[in-house]
C-alpha cells in the first residue's frame, strides 16, 4: 500500500509538471512583440532558453517558432550569420504546423534575407521569390493578423525598389493605420513604428502632405 501511495503521488506530480509546461508554452506565441523589444543580450538569453526547451522535446512547435523568430530578429542586423538559422528553425516549425500562418510569414521573410548570403544573382532572386510568395500566402490566408501584416510590411519596405514591393508595404502599413484609427488603444505598442514607416514611404513617393501627417502622428506617440 505504501509503495502504491508513493507511486500514485509520483504520477500526480509528473502530470502536474506536464500541465505547467503545457500552460507555459503558449506564452511565447502570444506576445512576439516582446522579443522585438529585447536587447541583444536579452535576446541571446531567450535563445538559450528556447534551445534548452528543444533539448527536452525536439518537436516542440512553440520553441521552434520562437527560436526562428528570435534569429529572424538578429538576421536584420547580420543576415549572413542568422538568416540560415532562422530558416532552419522556422522550417522545422512549419513542417509540424503548416496552418500557422505567422510561422509561414516569418519563414518567408527569413528566406528573402537568405539573398544576402550568396553572390549568385539567380540564387538571390530564387530566395526573394520564394520568400515573398510565402509572405503573400500568409496574408491571403490570415489577412487580419497584425503580426503577419507587420512582418510583410517591414520586409517589403526593406527590399530593393526594382522588386516592386513598395506597394505591398504601403498596403500593409495603411491597413494597420486603419486598424489604429478604429481601435487606438489596442495597438498602442506599434503606433509609432507604423506612422514612422508611412512617413518614410510617402517621402519616397514625394507626397509631402502625407509625410507631415504621419510624422506628426509618430511624434505624438
Amino acid at each position: 500500500m505504501r509503495n502504491r501511495f508513493y507511486s500514485d503521488h509520483r504520477i500526480m506530480f509528473h502530470l502536474f509538471l506536464a500541465a505547467l509546461l503545457f500552460l507555459a508554452t503558449p506564452v511565447w506565441a502570444k506576445d512576439w512583440h516582446e522579443l522585438q523589444d529585447l536587447t541583444d543580450v536579452q535576446l541571446s538569453e531567450k535563445i538559450s532558453g528556447f534551445k534548452e526547451r528543444l533539448e527536452q522535446n525536439p518537436s516542440d512547435f512553440e520553441a521552434l517558432k520562437a527560436l526562428g523568430i528570435a534569429y529572424h530578429i538578429k538576421a536584420r542586423k547580420d543576415a549572413k550569420k542568422y538568416a540560415p538559422k532562422a530558416v532552419k528553425y522556422l522550417t522545422r516549425a512549419y513542417e509540424i504546423n503548416k496552418k500557422d500562418y505567422e510561422t509561414v510569414c516569418y519563414l518567408g521573410s527569413a528566406t528573402t534575407m537568405m539573398a544576402k548570403t550568396t553572390w549568385n544573382p539567380i540564387r538571390k532572386m530564387s530566395y526573394v521569390n520564394k520568400g515573398t510568395g510565402l509572405m503573400d500566402k500568409a496574408v491571403r490566408r490570415d489577412p487580419n493578423n497584425v503580426s503577419i501584416r507587420m512582418t510583410r510590411a517591414g520586409n517589403s519596405k526593406s527590399l530593393p525598389s526594382f522588386l516592386n514591393r513598395g506597394e505591398i508595404a504601403f498596403e500593409d502599413f495603411e491597413y494597420l493605420a486603419d486598424l489604429i484609427e478604429k481601435n487606438p488603444e489596442s495597438y498602442s505598442l506599434i503606433k509609432k513604428e507604423i506612422y514612422t514607416n508611412l512617413a518614410e514611404l510617402y517621402k519616397k513617393a514625394g507626397d509631402q502632405v502625407k509625410v507631415e501627417k504621419f510624422r506628426k502622428l509618430a511624434d505624438s506617440q
